[in-house]
């Protein structure tokens, strides 16, 4: 008897401890991730888009970056070509950034770093986002919070500043998503951009399938 009532706690206990480890691994596997890969697959508004030196694809390559490595958080260097992007004088508005977010995604929101130094007045102002699962129909996405403050988002960003700038949307799959920009803050001067670094949630789905599996085999154990 004491030998069954050892082995149902060495089970019990088993059970905990799969369940524990599994509950810990779905947290984590729940945290926002940096999406890879991302391309911009289009820029619209001005004739040229972009001011000599400057290139559309350092806004997504983590140029700028400590270490020049993509990330969600970090301080970004000051605006220089090679490590941004900048639109040639006189844009003509909406300027149209689409990008391509290497796959479908459960898109959760982006780290902006705008434009500093010289060129903070050529900073995004206002913006509306658009979300596609097809790259060709687009539809409104709008933040639920900005910088970690939620309903805090009033169409612009910050001008200037080194650091990230947070905006937050309700989770929503996506295959591109593309930017909107109205104004700048330097008028119809030029429109500068340091970096762009989306976000994602993964499913939760493998891990409940792992404590499922878990859970099944260790049923059978105690049958047996």
């Amino acid at each position: 008897m004491m030998k069954l009532a050892n082995a149902s706690l060495a089970l019990s206990t088993a059970t905990f401890g799969l369940m524990l480890g599994v509950a810990q691994n779905a947290e984590a596997a729940s945290l926002p991730y940096r999406i890879p890969g991302v391309t911009v697959s289009s820029l619209t508004g001005t004739t040229t888009n972009t001011a000599g030196g400057y290139n559309i694809n350092d806004i997504v390559n983590g140029r700028g970056l400590p270490s020049n490595i993509p990330s969600l958080t970090g301080n970004h260097a000051t605006t220089a070509a090679g490590n941004s992007w900048r639109s040639v004088l006189g844009p003509s508005y909406p300027i149209g950034i689409t990008f391509n977010l290497n796959g479908t995604r459960e898109l959760a929101g982006f780290s902006f770093w705008n434009a500093t130094g010289i060129q903070s007045s050529s900073g995004v102002k206002n913006v509306t986002f658009e979300y596609s699962t097809d790259g060709t129909n687009f539809f409104a996405l709008n933040p639920i919070s900005f910088n970690g403050v939620a309903g805090a988002w009033t169409g612009a960003f910050t001008q200037g500043g080194a650091a990230a700038q947070l905006v937050d949307f309700k989770k929503v799959q996506a295959t591109h998503v593309r930017f909107n920009i109205t104004s700048s803050y330097g008028g119809a001067n030029r429109v500068a951009i340091n970096e762009v670094q989306f976000k994602a949630i993964p499913e939760p789905s493998a891990s409940l399938a792992l404590l499922a599996l878990g859970l099944a085999g260790v049923g059978l154990r105690k049958r047996i």
